[in-house]
């Protein structure tokens, strides 16, 4: 229990991260792109050539967050890490292995369900 709640920290953490950092990329990307024409005549021409590319990245990371939903996935390992911590505080406190067990293995087949497949 004490691996698989490593693994849901660090999968809370990866869904965190490429959540924030896929969004606000895409904010700067998205306003650049928008304001393309402006740009050419401001300090910031230079951003001009790269319209063409963040238009590209724009799509890809639109359509992988579509995919991926790394925000539902981060609410969802951040609600499976925290159950997990509840149950082995309760194992400390002297839940029976069986009944630990048991809870253990829900928990792992509804965080499947609703986070991996």
């Amino acid at each position: 229990m004490r691996r698989e709640q490593r693994a849901l920290s660090r999968g809370t953490l990866n869904y965190g991260m490429t959540y924030y950092v896929s969004r606000i990329t895409l904010i700067v990307a998205s306003a650049i792109v928008a304001a393309g024409q402006n740009l050419s005549r401001s300090s910031a021409a230079f951003l001009v050539g790269w319209v063409p590319a963040l238009s590209l990245l724009v799509a890809v990371l639109t359509a992988l967050d579509t995919w991926l939903k790394p925000q539902q996935k981060w609410k969802g390992f951040m609600e499976s890490r925290d159950t997990l911590s509840d149950l082995l505080v309760q194992v400390d406190n002297g839940l029976p292995r069986e009944e630990a067990r048991k809870r253990f293995a829900a928990l792992r087949k509804e965080h499947r369900r609703q986070n991996i497949f």
